[in-house]
């Protein structure tokens, strides 16, 4: 064995076991041919390696997270709508506003954002990124882009353009969509003020990941990259 061999085989240990295993061995390979010639690796090969290893383990829980998050932020309306139905709030429409209907006002972004979430976890990237766009233009003809809107589609950017695996488990994360609804009402129910969303996703996110290992049937996918 080659002290560049040597020395990339050490680095590799920073890849997940299961990647390791299934794709090691080619990366090593490649790695070799780029770098003959060289008794240690490259700069470039090495931080290759080290931006993988980092995709790779916490792009996956990330992932969950920001899948989370965009369940919560489209599901804020039912705290709104609860909190209008008690008259804890209330909501009025300006009259040089495009939509004149409150319910319509409330329920566009919600839905859009809520398209947002589903898209992502079911790794509809392009379908994704199309609503995003719908949203923002939404957003701009009725006066302003809202802050969590910003950060969605900042975090989204990144998820994309840094390309990290679909969340998982998908099913239960589908199924954390009305649960995340009773969780918004139960915050209006209480009046805990202050609750953002993304201590919504955070919650959202532990549950998710909790009833993946306890649910029956329920596995994590092992991670690919494209």
């Amino acid at each position: 064995m080659s002290p560049l061999e040597r020395r990339y085989r050490r680095l590799l240990r920073l890849l997940p076991a299961d990647h390791r295993a299934t794709r090691g061995e080619e990366l090593l390979g490649l790695l070799l041919d780029l770098d003959e010639g060289r008794t240690r690796p490259s700069p470039r090969q090495s931080a290759g390696v080290l931006g993988l290893a980092l995709r790779l383990r916490l792009g996956g829980p990330a992932s969950l997270l920001l899948a989370a998050f965009l369940v919560a932020i489209g599901t804020w309306i039912a705290k709104t709508a609860y909190d209008i139905g008690t008259g804890r709030a209330f909501v009025s429409v300006e009259h040089s506003f495009p939509i004149h209907s409150v319910a319509l006002v409330l329920l566009i972004p919600a839905v859009l954002r809520l398209a947002i979430a589903v898209a992502w976890i079911l790794s509809a990237r392009r379908t994704m990124l199309g609503v995003v766009a719908v949203l923002l233009a939404y957003q701009v003809a009725t006066g302003g882009i809202a802050q969590v809107d910003v950060l969605a589609v900042l975090a989204v950017g990144v998820a994309t353009a840094l390309r990290w695996p679909a969340p998982r488990p998908r099913a239960v994360l589908l199924a954390a969509i009305p649960v995340t609804m009773l969780l918004w009402v139960l915050v209006g129910a209480f009046g805990l003020l202050g609750v953002s969303p993304l201590a919504v996703a955070v919650v959202v996110a532990l549950l998710v990941a909790a009833a993946g290992r306890m649910v029956p049937g329920v596995r994590q996918r092992p991670t690919t990259t494209g």
